[in-house]
């Protein structure tokens, strides 16, 4: 599943200093790409014009939209070899060739399997693991790590581009690195005194207190605690089917927006194909904090209903009890 303006952001480890890569997807034969390292001020920028011929991308002409001095040359021919590279891998997998591929266990069933594919990338030292996700974008791939268990590329952002143009993908920043859950969090904590509440929204039942003020048919507020929403997504709004609903949904609750990233290596699905459940974790750049956002995901006859919960990580671990008990 490709769609136009998705893009992924990768720590890549193979450089000797923190340097980050990215790609995004315009169209079949259209691409951007970046290599950042923010300790030396390199910043590349690049789009790529495509085609395939025998199952291998070739690239037909590039355009620097960046800056650049002698010193990035090696990061602008590192992402004119990675490109095609990846768009290579992918095919292999699809094919089911290379050295050997493995599903992943312990994802619910109603979502496509994650699988791992040994290849060997002399360019990354000989053998690698990669490991593919259906709902990374584009050619799904989440992580790279070498013979010796290292990681060599990691997922640290995916989105989608926004009628504003490309600039949330190509002026990326990577997230502080001394995150933690409390970062300018709360300390609230749930009183042990409350009154119950049971709101019903189409259908679905809320087990809420008097804690919460409802400010519409279908949202209620904890202070400026936490957010609850009830939304009901149908299929012919989606132009998608009951089948490709489910990864649908975990894509795009997953995907980063211009000031909120979310943290792939945090993200979770549990559940069945009766009522399923992704955490994600977000950084708020804007307010320099994390926050939790749970969606729980039940299947209608049109569609889907969507229950969305969104609170500062520091509260929801000092009241995980709670809140999981809401609905």
């Amino acid at each position: 599943m490709k769609n136009s303006g998705e893009y992924v952001v990768y720590r890549d480890y193979t450089w000797a200093d923190p340097t980050w890569v990215g790609f995004l997807f315009y169209d079949n034969s259209t691409y951007g790409a970046f290599c950042v390292t923010p300790s030396t001020g390199s910043r590349v920028a690049i789009l790529f014009r495509t085609e395939t011929l025998d199952g291998q991308m070739i690239l037909t002409g590039q355009n620097i939209i960046s800056e650049i001095t002698q010193d990035d040359v090696l990061a602008v021919n590192y992402l004119m070899q990675l490109l095609p590279d990846m768009y290579r891998w992918r095919s292999s997998a699809e094919q089911g060739a290379g050295a050997g591929i493995a599903k992943i266990k312990n994802r619910p069933a109603l979502f496509p399997p994650a699988v791992q594919q040994k290849i060997s990338a002399r360019e990354f030292g000989g053998d690698v693991v990669l490991t593919y996700t259906p709902e990374t974008p584009f050619f799904n791939l989440h992580t790279m790590t070498g013979a010796d268990g290292g990681v060599l590329l990691q997922l640290v952002r995916t989105g989608q581009i926004d009628f504003g143009g490309d600039s949330v993908f190509f002026e990326f920043v990577p997230v502080p690195e001394d995150i933690t859950p409390d970062r300018n969090g709360s300390s609230y904590m749930v009183p042990k005194k409350r009154k119950a509440e049971t709101k019903t929204v189409d259908g679905i039942k809320l087990k809420l207190d008097d804690q919460w003020t409802m400010v519409a048919d279908n949202a209620f507020f904890l202070g400026n605690e936490a957010v609850i929403l009830v939304d009901i997504l149908d299929y012919e709004e989606t132009e998608t089917g009951p089948e490709d609903m489910p990864i649908l949904l975990l894509r795009l609750f997953s995907f980063s927006g211009r000031d909120t990233w979310s943290i792939p290596s945090e993200m979770t699905v549990t559940g069945s194909a009766k009522r399923f459940r992704i955490d994600n974790t977000f950084y708020d750049s804007e307010n320099d904090t994390l926050r939790r956002s749970i969606k729980v995901c039940i299947p209608q006859k049109e569609g889907y209903a969507v229950i969305s919960l969104a609170v500062t990580e520091s509260v929801y671990r000092a009241n995980r009890k709670y809140f999981d008990g809401l609905f």
